[in-house]
This record gives C-alpha cells, structure tokens and sequence, in this order.
C-alpha cells in the first residue's frame, strides 16, 4: 500500500484526536478524533472536518457527533468559528459526513472538539451512565473529560492562533506553530490542567505509520513549567497525547476524574 496517492481515503479522517478510554489510558483506549479531508490549503479553500473512532491508528470508524459538547476553529487572527457535525450517512460516506470550514485567511488556523462529560459508574448489573448518588450498589466511579486540537493552515502558515488557550480542563499548548516544523525539529508543548501548568505529567507523541496499535515513537514528561518537548522525528502527520487521572475530589459522587488531551498535526 503507498502512502503518497492514498494518504489514504482513511486518513481523511485523522486530524484531531481525542483519547476516549473506557477502561484505561493509554493502553486499550479508543481514540476518538475529528478528521480534516488533509492539512494544508489554499487561501480560499475548503476544509473538511470528519469524527471518527479507533482503538488504534490510522483505523477508524465513525465517531458520534451527539456524544460531544462543542465544535469550534479558530481562523489565524484568533477569531472564533462553530460548526456543527451531523450525524454520517453511511450510504455517503466521505462526500456528506464532512463539514466544510471556508478558509478565507491566510495563516495557520486551529480547530477543537470538546466531548460531553460524563460519569461511569460500575455495579453488580454493569455500568451505569451516571455518578454514585443514587445508587446503593456503586462499586466504583470514573468522571470523564477529553478534548482535541488539530492545527493547520491556509497559503503559509503564520499567526498565533496556534497557542491560544482554550480554557480547557486540560490542554496541550504549543509554543512553536507545529505548520513550521520539519523532521528533527523539536515541538515544545505546555500542558494545562484546570489553568495550571501540569508538572511531571507524561506526554506521548506518534505518527501514523510508525505503529497499527497504541505505540509511541516518543515518550517523555512535563517540566516544572509545564513544558515538555517533543522530538520530531519523521515527516507525516502526528499525535500528541496527555492524559491525566486524579481523585475526584468528592468520594460520595465520584471517585476519579479521568482527563485526556490530543493534538494532531501534519510534518512536511
């Protein structure tokens, strides 16, 4: 199979990734992303955006759209753009899932996906889609929170739109607009959890290719500022992961709040 005529139909649907895990991180997580048809455009062209869903990359099914809180992009002077993703068509499936964005600015643009929170709460009968109040039989909870980025760009890439922060729960923040960025590079990434610079958190990146399963060509953890730097090591289009478990905070509703970041990006 060659990448360069296929990048492939299936990778239309890569760019921005969510970690969705029902049971753990990283191991055995769906990932669950929004897609553009590629990563570099025209002034005046069209993107199109895709969700999809997969244990493992590139593989991916069709993603739900009612399972999430919020789509936006945000065009190179940092203006705010909603969209909204309907539901796929099975019978259409790349030419009516897709949701064009019009890119009428030159520059380097970035699109967010922010899933629903939700509670998992485990029982003698199964799971529950709620949290323990209410319930007499909880055996355990988890409160769930995963957001996405995807950055691109139109004409050349320029801006700060890049490294605007969202206010996510948490969020990957780069310091260097990753549409710059050749193979060898470093990418420098600040991780946020509720405003902060997270410390000491591990941070995973990949590229499509490099494995079919949850691999990582690069591992490596926060700073005290929060800062990790991720080694670019290959061109193609790229995965950054944080994710981050804590304690709930109050026992009687929950008892772990699971939180989870995803960047994508393309490396020429």
């Amino acid at each position: 199979m060659k990448w360069g005529k296929k990048k492939l139909s299936w990778l239309t649907g890569f760019i921005l990734v969510i970690s969705l895990s029902m049971i753990t991180l990283p191991a055995n997580a769906h990932n669950l992303w929004l897609g553009l048809d590629h990563y570099d455009y025209q002034v005046g062209g069209t993107a199109k955006v895709f969700l999809y869903l997969a244990h493992s990359l590139p593989f991916a099914d069709l993603g739900k759209p009612e399972k999430m809180k919020e789509f936006f992009y945000l065009d190179p002077s940092g203006k705010r753009k909603d969209f909204v993703l309907k539901k796929p068509d099975p019978e259409s499936f790349f030419n009516e899932v897709g949701v064009p964005l019009n890119l009428e600015e030159e520059g380097t643009y970035l699109a967010s996906a922010v899933m629903k929170p939700v509670f998992m709460t485990m029982t003698p009968e199964g799971r529950k889609m709620q949290s323990k109040k209410g319930l007499s039989n909880a055996l355990s909870c988890r409160y769930v929170e995963f957001f996405a980025k995807a950055i691109f760009h139109a004409g050349k890439p320029g801006g700060d739109a890049y490294k605007t922060v969202l206010g996510q729960t948490i969020e990957v923040v780069p310091q260097k607009d990753p549409c710059l960025l050749k193979a060898g590079d470093y990418l420098p990434v600040k991780v946020l959890f509720q405003g902060k610079p997270l410390l000491g958190e591990y941070v995973h990146a990949t590229y499509v290719g490099f494995s079919t399963r949850e691999d990582y060509a690069f591992t490596t953890r926060t700073g005290n500022n929060g800062i990790a730097r991720i080694r670019i090591t290959n061109p193609g289009i790229w995965l950054i992961k944080v994710p981050h478990k804590k304690p709930y905070g109050d026992e009687s509703e929950c008892d772990t709040g699971q939180y989870a970041s995803i960047m994508t990006f393309e490396v020429k």
